[in-house]
């Protein structure tokens, strides 16, 4: 039975029985989460759900990794899951189409804390809610015609972290699991895609969930057999499939951002004269925003405004998806000539390939992908870039993320 072979996976996994390069690619991941979270620290978002937390879910256990802040296991995995998600700057997973790390890991980190884990123990628990979150996002979405946000799926994950870290038996691991994707956020993402808000991907509700769930169920509380299991867990390792971000916005502009950067390198055109811009690209990133962003939500989930930030600045990065940037006339001028067309041959390719090409003033840029894929030999370099810029914060992370990402 798939959930049998699960619960046995949570239970019995060792860091040694891990192949080294998935032990290795947890410990970039975890250094790639705390860059995100340290650059995401100033969204709104990020402040509002550390306040919530403050006032809804106090407690000594956890740390809110905002600004050092004491709170429950709950609270502060809430807290650090929509911290995370803040700049969509966090790690992802091609077919499942969303962020397994910022629901596993802060669901893992709080639980960690309060139980005085190890570094190892406390990874180990980290690749399980990895392994187990992908797998459950696969089949919800093999078997679902809507498109769910991370938490519908990642709570199942951040579940089977904290079950582990809780050292639960096999009936209560089975009933964390069971609460977790019974509960799970519906979270109808192209909703998000469209008109941007702070609900975005849900990970905050999927790293809280996971952790009340394994609390709930360390108590005795009964749920109905978690259906989002696999296996092949332990036989077919997903966490090599993660990508990583060079950019704070939607994976899906992300092709078209590196076209555009590569066209403004190219060819040493005026931004302020490009009098037509148009992006070739695939449906879901057409579904992007395209109106003027007005918020960092807005800014993130939007295709035009990225494409004309690199072709006027020859860069984007956190800043350009702050409130002060969003005001630049000059990029709001590039922003409003952009054209985006379906491209019959890009849409085949995706989810498995996100690929886009940009063409201003007649001159075409390549046909590009999203840097940070898998197999992407500048993947390493993405997360030490990252965790670079925060370098004057690190000594603020928690010493257990601090450990587990050295």
């Amino acid at each position: 039975m798939p959930l049998d072979a699960t619960i046995a996976f949570i239970h019995d996994l060792t860091w040694n029985d891990v192949p080294e390069d998935v032990r290795e690619r947890a410990r970039l991941l975890q250094r790639d989460l705390a860059a995100v979270s340290l650059a995401g620290r100033e969204t709104p978002a990020a402040r509002i759900a550390a306040d919530h937390a403050t006032e809804q879910h106090p407690g000594t256990d956890a740390t809110a990794l905002v600004d050092g802040r004491r709170l429950s296991t709950t609270g502060a995995a809430w807290a650090n899951g929509v911290l995370a998600n803040a700049l969509d700057f966090d790690d992802g997973h091609r077919l499942v189409k969303g962020h397994p790390g910022a629901n596993v890991t802060p669901a893992a980190l709080a639980v960690a804390e309060a139980t005085e884990a190890t570094v190892e123990e406390y990874l180990t628990a980290v690749v399980i809610g990895y392994e187990v979150a992908l797998r459950a996002g696969l089949l919800l979405h093999s078997r679902s015609d809507d498109y769910h946000g991370s938490g519908s799926w990642g709570a199942v994950g951040a579940a089977a972290a904290s079950a582990r870290l809780l050292r639960l038996d096999a009936n209560r691991t089975r009933h964390a699991l069971g609460l977790a994707e019974y509960h799970a956020p519906l979270a109808p993402i192209m909703r998000s895609v469209a008109e941007p808000a702070m609900t975005k991907d849900a990970c905050g509700w999927g790293a809280m969930l996971g952790v009340s769930s394994a609390h709930l169920a360390a108590r005795g509380y009964s749920a109905l057999e978690c259906t989002l299991v696999d296996d092949d867990v332990g036989a077919l390792w997903h966490l090599r499939d993660v990508y990583v971000k060079p950019f704070p916005c939607c994976r899906w502009s992300h092709p078209a951002i590196q076209a555009a950067l590569a066209l403004r390198l190219e060819h040493a055109f005026d931004p302020g004269s490009v009098a037509s811009v148009r992006v070739r690209t695939f449906a879901a990133a057409a579904a992007l925003a395209r109106r003027p962003p007005r918020t960092t939500e807005e800014a993130q989930y939007s295709l035009t405004w990225p494409v004309a930030v690199a072709l006027a600045r020859g860069a984007f990065g956190v800043d350009d998806v702050l409130e002060p940037a969003l005001a630049d006339e000059a990029v709001a001028r590039l922003a409003a000539l952009v054209e985006i067309e379906v491209a019959s041959e890009l849409e085949a390719e995706f989810p498995g390939r996100r690929l886009a090409q940009v063409t201003a003033d007649g001159r075409d840029s390549d046909v590009s992908e999203a840097p940070g894929e898998p197999g992407d030999p500048g993947w390493t370099r993405i997360v030490e870039q990252k965790l670079a810029a925060q370098a004057a914060w690190l000594d603020e992370l928690p010493p257990l993320l601090a450990a587990a990402s050295a």
